[in-house]
């Protein structure tokens, strides 16, 4: 697995005008949104402006997914002569709008599976933390607590004796875990399990609720590379996030940070794309691209 991660940084440098067409649709996207909070007001307005957005992002991820995919083929090729690399290399912007004509119905769908997904996932989290959120309300209202503002929690702690603060701790504790667990292992889950789902869609051209369950169980019967994949994803965005607010303090630091999110960005996609491609494509009989 290492040897993959070097190269894919590789892959990454090679095909880092990847992350052009992302700059320029998070740039549109954001004028678009500051648009339609100044002009829609009614619910016509609101719904077309869901179905603009909608059509925007599933055109942009059909192309820019496929140039993903083409970007793992051109990293694999060798060349004699740099003009030839960075002429194909610039080749890769061309395949953008290939990829929206081949995959735009596909991600279509594949958004809006994505949003309904997502909003399980939510209702989920909710009904689980919104239930143990009760219990723990209910332990503190039956010891005294009748306001939970800082100065009214403060006042009522230092009221009680040491032994009743540790028999409350202990009584709220597991619905805390619950409410904690909910909020991070589900996602986490779901994250994990939709690892494959994209470059599964783009390698076997199959219809997007299908290739949901066949990535799934892509995912699951090679659990442990698959694991291990996400492990170093996940390190490496967590690193990420620790030294991102610092940047903030500074107007130099916080762009080149945008600049390295955007590059990590691309490299954990690339990668997730060249794992597969390194451990399922010569078992799939692809479609012609």
């Amino acid at each position: 697995m290492f040897k993959l991660y070097k190269r894919v940084f590789k892959a990454t440098n090679e095909g880092i005008i990847l992350t052009i067409p992302i700059a320029l649709f998070w740039w549109l996207l954001t004028i678009y949104i500051d648009f339609s909070k100044n002009v829609v007001d009614t619910l016509p307005e609101m719904v077309l402006s869901g179905i603009t957005m909608l059509f925007m992002v599933s055109g942009f991820c059909a192309g820019w997914f496929y140039m993903v995919k083409k970007c793992v083929k051109f990293s694999k090729k060798d060349f004699i002569f740099d003009k030839d690399k960075n002429k194909e290399a610039l080749d890769l912007l061309k395949t953008f709008p290939v990829g929206i004509g081949r995959f735009f119905l596909y991600f279509v769908e594949v958004t809006l599976l994505f949003l309904g997904i997502a909003l399980g996932m939510g209702f989920l989290m909710k009904m689980i933390s919104f239930d143990n959120l009760r219990d723990i309300i209910s332990v503190l209202s039956n010891a005294g607590l009748n306001s939970y503002s800082g100065e009214d929690v403060k006042a009522f702690l230092d009221e009680l004796p040491p032994e009743q603060i540790l028999d409350i701790f202990r009584t709220i504790s597991v619905p805390v875990m619950k409410i904690i667990l909910a909020v991070t292992l589900i996602p986490t889950i779901v994250s994990f399990s939709l690892m494959l789902w994209m470059p599964e869609t783009l390698y076997t051209h199959r219809n997007p609720l299908i290739t949901l369950f066949t990535s799934i169980k892509k995912v699951y019967f090679n659990f442990w590379n698959s694991l291990k994949l996400y492990i170093y994803i996940s390190v490496v965005q967590l690193i990420l996030s620790l030294i991102g607010p610092f940047s903030l303090k500074n107007p130099i630091l916080y762009m080149l940070m945008i600049i390295i999110y955007f590059y990590f960005l691309v490299y954990v996609v690339v990668l997730i794309f060249s794992y597969y491609d390194e451990q399922f494509r010569d078992k799939i009989k692809e479609s012609k691209t």
